[in-house]
């Protein structure tokens, strides 16, 4: 299959790659930078086309200059410097024979993506228009013409009118006060904005009665059925939907429509507000769209990503692919997945509630004003534990690891895990694993305290691996000798704003919002690692090139013929370091990690397909 692309071709290699000179000198702080980082992620928010930015930013850095948060972001922002400058001097070491060898590997990899392409499906994506202040609006309609807010201490939302100032979601209050000073501030009040958000869900469920409802205010749809059977066309059927939302609930909702989630969120922001996009079902318009598309509005794009990119001379889209063979050597196969499918317009066609979608974690924080006194920090944290548990056993989970996170008054964040004996779900188990990991950082002074529950086990429906898993995994582990380790906080803690006082408690909205457009599990905000060895990866690229012949075989699911079964033993006795694997039989090492390679073995020989398919039929 050959793969034509829109505008200009690949640019040519050459020995010294072009490279933006946008980076700042080696260990400054670069104010330009750290004036772009203070206007937070809702810049991207729509209503903000003719504001000032330049001058919103100033007005920011002079509000904050000084503070904890400035000093802590200001100190974010070196070390993102001095990541984008190691990653531009990696790009000027890449030689010729690595661009040579990595477009091989990118041509495969676009056929192999191309493959996947779904152009049957009609996704919807519909997202309110200022959901919070346009419910306001409707018990204060005075408000409507003035510049108002939602929130407290944070602004969670603003009308139209705010957002002509630069006045955004997840700015501090003050601050948005000295941007627009007669800016007015209404108090949260969640039970009314549940019922307009129910009201509006009912409307949803007649054109798609397994939508995925993300938030309040947004959710996706797939409504090539209801267009087939009502015989009317799709932009016939949103604006009819939208209409109906707005006479039924008083609220204007935008909407964009796709032939996949990804492009069909993208859409959404496009016309806003009241208003909706329309992305036709076919290869070349997608491509279109998308080439000449700023790779910040992708969703899963975030500041740190944009910058190293930006750095690179990839600015839209379209750019990814012009450098995609450079860009192969300097990230993870991850992101490069996660780029290229950005590029090609791919995205998920299958559309279902939320919590039909496998949940990573599940976690509950606190934001509050600073306290030191060990007291109240068992105070809080039980009844952080406790609201904990209520979730767990809501959705009926409990899981094998518990973090704790903590923000200093720096907002400098501490994570730290652990994992447990045995998967639990209590508040005292919770308490109790949480407080020896907090006792290990005493003394603190703290603003944030926030525990998450992962490697989680539905109680709902377990199989005998389940049940194997849950019953025997880390048994000889005992409460004295579990390490706590520090993890990475992204992985571990998503947050909704960066940098501002958290306001919404396990959300995981980033997560899932991934999830439902059929990306790999991305973190935006870091990029794990460079290749170190520009020869080995040209030799490993020409090797997976040939392997990618045939684009129609799982690769992820070969084992080499020389693999042998790992970590098993002939021997039939038992020990506290033994168990018996629930695939094959053998005795394995209890250790962790060690059962799970020896699992992942048993399952890539497919050993385990019928018995899963007796248990759960």
């Amino acid at each position: 299959m050959v793969v034509s692309e829109p505008g200009p071709k690949r640019e040519t290699t050459s020995s010294e790659p072009q490279i933006s000179s946008k980076v700042s000198e080696p260990g400054t702080d670069n104010p330009g930078t750290l004036h772009r980082r203070l206007l937070g992620p809702s810049i991207q928010k729509s209503g903000q086309d003719g504001v000032d930015q330049a001058t919103v930013s100033e007005i920011i850095y002079q509000a904050t200059q000084g503070s904890k948060y400035f000093e802590h972001q200001k100190r974010k922002e070196k070390d993102l410097t001095k990541k984008v400058e190691s990653i531009v001097q990696q790009a000027k070491k890449v030689s010729n024979q690595d661009l040579d060898a990595a477009e091989v590997r990118i041509e495969a990899l676009i056929q192999q993506y191309e493959v996947t392409r779904d152009l049957t499906q009609i996704i919807v994506h519909v997202d309110c228009d200022a959901f919070y202040a346009s419910v306001e609006e409707l018990d204060h309609p005075e408000l409507k013409s003035k510049p108002f807010a939602v929130g407290k201490g944070v602004l969670c939302t603003c009308n139209y009118e705010a957002r002509k100032f630069g006045v955004r979601s997840a700015m501090a209050e003050f601050v948005a006060k000295k941007i627009c000073p007669e800016l007015v501030v209404l108090r949260l009040n969640f039970p009314k904005y549940i019922e307009k958000s129910n009201a509006i869900r009912k409307i949803l469920s007649e054109y798609d009665p397994n939508h995925c409802a993300m938030t309040l205010d947004e959710a996706y749809l797939n409504i090539t059925e209801y267009c087939a059977k009502v015989n009317k066309d799709r932009e016939e059927v949103v604006s009819d939907m939208r209409r109906r939302i707005l006479e039924t609930t008083g609220v204007t909702v935008s909407a964009g429509i796709g032939p996949n989630s990804r492009v069909a969120k993208i859409a959404s922001n496009i016309n806003k507000p009241n208003g909706q996009f329309v992305i036709a079902n076919d290869r070349e318009a997608v491509m279109e769209f998308m080439c000449n598309l700023p790779v910040r509005k992708v969703t899963g794009v975030g500041y740190v990503l944009e910058r190293q990119l930006l750095a690179l001379n990839v600015n839209v889209c379209g750019d990814i692919y012009h450098k995609s063979a450079l860009l192969y050597q300097l990230f993870t196969d991850t992101t490069i997945t996660f780029l290229l499918n950005c590029y090609l317009g791919l995205g998920s066609t299958e559309v279902k509630p939320i919590d039909q979608y496998e949940r990573k974690s599940v976690g509950c924080e606190r934001t509050f004003r600073a306290i030191s006194d060990a007291a109240q920090m068992k105070q809080k944290l039980q009844g952080i534990a406790e609201d904990l548990e209520k979730d767990c056993r809501r959705l009926n989970l409990a899981g094998r690891k518990l973090g704790l996170k903590l923000k200093k008054t720096t907002f400098e964040q501490i994570s730290r895990q652990r994992p447990m004996p045995k998967p639990i779900n209590t508040a005292a188990d919770f308490y109790r694993y949480g407080l020896l990991m907090l006792e290990k950082e005493l003394p603190i002074t703290v603003r944030l305290i926030g525990l998450r529950l992962t490697d989680l086990v539905d109680l709902s429906h377990e199989g005998p691996m389940k049940t194997f898993l849950k019953g025997q995994r880390r048994q000889n582990y005992t409460l004295d000798d579990e390490p706590s380790t520090s993890i990475n906080f992204h992985a571990v803690f998503p947050e909704s704003f960066d940098g501002s006082t958290d306001i919404h408690d396990d959300k995981e909205m980033g997560e899932l919002d991934m999830m439902i457009q059929g990306s790999q599990e991305e973190d935006s905000s870091v990029i794990d690692e460079l290749r170190s060895s520009s020869k080995a990866t040209a030799a490993r690229d020409v090797k997976n090139a040939e392997e990618l012949q045939d684009s129609t075989v799982d690769h992820s699911m070969q084992i080499s013929e020389r693999e042998t079964l790992p970590l098993s033993t002939d021997s039939g006795e038992t020990s506290s370091g033994v168990v018996a694997c629930p695939i094959c039989g053998n005795q394995v090492s209890a250790d962790d990690q060690a059962l799970n390679r020896h699992v992942d073995w048993c399952l890539s020989r497919g050993a385990i397909r019928e018995a899963v398919k007796e248990t759960f039929e």
